[in-house]
């Protein structure tokens, strides 16, 4: 089978289309010919070293290196213990690695079959982003109908997708905040009741104004810098903030302390950590597939690529000249 492997750490140059041996399933597992697969930062991180560096805290990376989270394809065969009736069923998977391949293994734990009339491009582009987004607002806190989010970077992979499981999960005010007039348009067109522009001095006061003077009930962050310290000037009573990212770096320690005036609470979220809990991840794969079927969830696909040209959508993710997902196609 064709895939992309990398034997040393490094810039999109680095990404290897070779001929590989097919996979196998091991116990637990199901063997899937894929037919579209998602490309995230975290495959960049991957590639980079990143999560190789003490600092990060995070698993580092074996090489060589199949990279890839999310596909969907068909179940070929399953391994032992494995659920029989996935066989031959199009799914959409999450997986540690591997998916950057004509054929791929996943855990059974973290699969979701689909109908046979969903388009696999668009779920491809869903699971590493949309579980992340809902693993933040369904395990990290609980977001309770008619609770206000505020979505930081909401014209990005996972605020696009955050906004949209929000309103589905029954938020009331959803506001986003965005880099640009064209992004925060494009914010609004998702679903967001608001969209406001996080480097304007007064953007704390702004959703003080949409929230009747009460605050944001959830924040999820995804800046950092002078950005995180100033979600708790505009966060509510009883508020949680989750951290899902720091774009700018980490910014100042936060005061305990500071978390006891309004008995508010922190919390952070790095989706890998839930592959030791699949059944969460699972529940969400449900969500978003559901989501999609029922219209309250729109995946935004960028580009289509072919597999061999996968160090090709790694450099438009890097250059930032995409939105959406970019999707590679392994059998083009």
């Amino acid at each position: 089978m064709k895939a992309i492997q990398y034997r040393t750490f490094g810039g999109p140059e680095v990404l290897e289309y070779v001929e590989l041996p097919e996979p196998e399933p091991g116990p637990g597992d199901v063997l899937i010919e894929t037919s579209a697969i998602g490309v995230n930062f975290p495959d960049i991180r991957e590639r980079l070293g990143v999560y190789n560096r003490a600092e990060t805290r995070v698993g580092g990376v074996t090489l060589p290196q199949v990279g890839g989270l999310q596909l969907v394809g068909r179940v070929l065969r399953s391994g032992p213990g494995a659920d029989k009736a996935l066989e031959g069923r199009k799914v959409m998977a999450l997986m540690p690695k591997g998916a950057y391949a004509q054929q791929a293994v996943a855990q059974a734990g973290m699969v979701v079959a689909l109908d046979e009339h969903a388009d696999d491009i668009a779920m491809a582009s869903l699971p590493c982003q949309g579980v992340t987004a809902f693993l933040a607002l369904q395990a990290c806190t609980t977001l309770r109908q008619g609770e206000s989010v505020l979505v930081q970077g909401a014209a990005g992979g996972v605020g696009s997708l955050a906004v949209q499981i929000a309103k589905a999960l029954g938020a009331g005010t959803v506001i986003g905040t965005a880099s640009s007039e064209a992004r925060r348009a494009f914010v609004r067109s998702i679903g967001a009741d608001h969209a406001i522009a996080y480097d304007a001095p007064d953007w704390p006061q702004m959703v003080l104004d949409h929230t009747g003077g009460r605050g944001a009930d959830i924040i999820l962050e995804t800046i950092g810098g002078q950005v995180f310290d100033q979600n708790f000037e505009c966060l509510a009573m009883l508020g949680r903030c989750v951290v899902i990212g720091s774009t700018r770096g980490p910014g100042q320690p936060l005061a305990p302390r500071r978390l006891m005036a309004k008995a508010q609470s922190l919390a952070g979220v790095y989706m890998p950590s839930f592959f030791q809990r699949p059944e969460l991840i699972q529940r969400a794969l449900r969500f978003l597939a559901n989501g999609v079927a029922n219209g309250s969830i729109k995946p935004t696909v960028g580009a289509v690529l072919p597999l061999s040209r996968t160090a090709d959508a790694h450099g438009l993710l890097e250059r930032r000249k995409v939105q959406g997902v970019v999707v590679l196609d392994p059998q083009a």
